[in-house]
């Protein structure tokens, strides 16, 4: 396997990356509010979790995340917030300007793969290949014993110096998929590894741009191309850019609407969190609230409620334990 593959910037690429260029200079010239900024933020992480996940088959919706003590299903939970822990790694220990190692890939597989795997932070020691659905095998990994070699030409080509950071990343994902170094989570961890690429060479954005939700929504597209990257790259490469325009335009639709709203209130997270639970229950006392957040002292609990009704968003009826909140008329 040619590490990298052969490729060609076409001018049809040139003009996506264009449009990713555009993006990041609109986002980094809208005056967008912190509150705003987190809101975004937070949401866009949660569905880069989830989205990774459900590529690999995962059923949970984004509205199950949101409330993950309802999640009966344990390893289904595990396998989306065990994405979320690593994205948070990403965040806390890539330093822009780092390279990526090997023993960072090794890593980012332990938290993925988590109390999921007997297997977690190594590289597989047995044959391994990508079967379909009806249990035929689609692609036959390279041997064990080419994984660290091939491995160690991957990182070279990501880290090096480039134009095109979208590009590198974008490829790599590539790369990886096709060395498939691990037992189970090469899908995962090939995806976190783009997001860990583009940070590590200062691709920034003011947030995260979860493209996983596109590739969810064209999977057949995404395997297909991936099937056939190292032949027809070009076609992978504009597919993935396509995936992050797209996401990004959705985005930049958000941040207008959002920003026009003048008289909505952006909210801390647990102070959304209790009024939309107020809005589902209708009336709603300080116990049930306490209930639902039992890790958290019913003292910050009280402070939340009063921020909310000092901002015209609920009302206390009563001043007993009989006590309710109501959202306000």
């Amino acid at each position: 396997m040619q590490i990298p593959p052969n490729y060609k910037i076409t001018p049809s690429i040139l003009k996506l990356i264009s449009q990713i260029e555009s993006l990041r200079l609109l986002f980094a010239s809208f005056p967008i509010k912190p509150e705003l900024r987190n809101k975004i933020e937070r949401i866009s992480i949660l569905k880069s979790s989830l989205y990774s996940a459900r590529v690999e088959g995962n059923p949970l919706t984004l509205n199950d995340v949101k409330n993950p003590e309802k999640i009966s299903d344990r390893e289904k939970k595990l396998e989306v917030f065990n994405i979320l822990d690593s994205i948070k790694f990403i965040d806390t220990n890539l330093i822009p300007g780092n390279k990526i190692s090997e023993d960072f890939i090794l890593r980012l597989h332990t938290i993925v793969t988590k109390e999921l795997s007997s297997d977690s932070g190594h590289f597989r020691t047995q044959p391994g290949a990508i079967f379909n659905q009806a249990g035929v095998a689609v692609y036959i990994a390279p041997l064990p014993q080419q994984i660290r070699a091939m491995i160690d030409k991957l990182l070279f080509y990501a880290n090096r110096e480039t134009d095109y950071p979208i590009i590198t990343a974008v490829i790599s994902h590539l790369i990886f998929e096709k060395i498939h170094p691990f037992i189970d989570g090469n899908g995962r961890v090939g995806r976190l590894l783009i997001w860990a690429i583009l940070k590590a060479k200062s691709y920034h954005f003011p947030f995260a741009i979860p493209m996983e939700e596109y590739i969810d929504q064209n999977r057949d597209r995404y395997y297909s191309y991936l099937d056939k990257g190292a032949a027809e790259t070009e076609k992978y490469i504009e597919f993935m850019l396509e995936g992050f325009i797209q996401t990004g335009e959705k985005i930049r639709l958000e941040v207008i609407q959002e920003t026009e709203k003048k008289t909505e209130i952006i909210l801390p997270p647990r102070q959304e969190e209790i009024l939309s639970i107020i809005k589902d229950h209708l009336n709603v006392s300080l116990d049930f609230i306490k209930r639902r957040f039992f890790k958290v002292p019913a003292r910050t609990l009280s402070y939340n409620l009063k921020k909310l009704a000092d901002q015209g968003l609920i009302v206390k009826v009563g001043k007993t334990r009989g006590s309710f909140y109501r959202v306000k008329l």
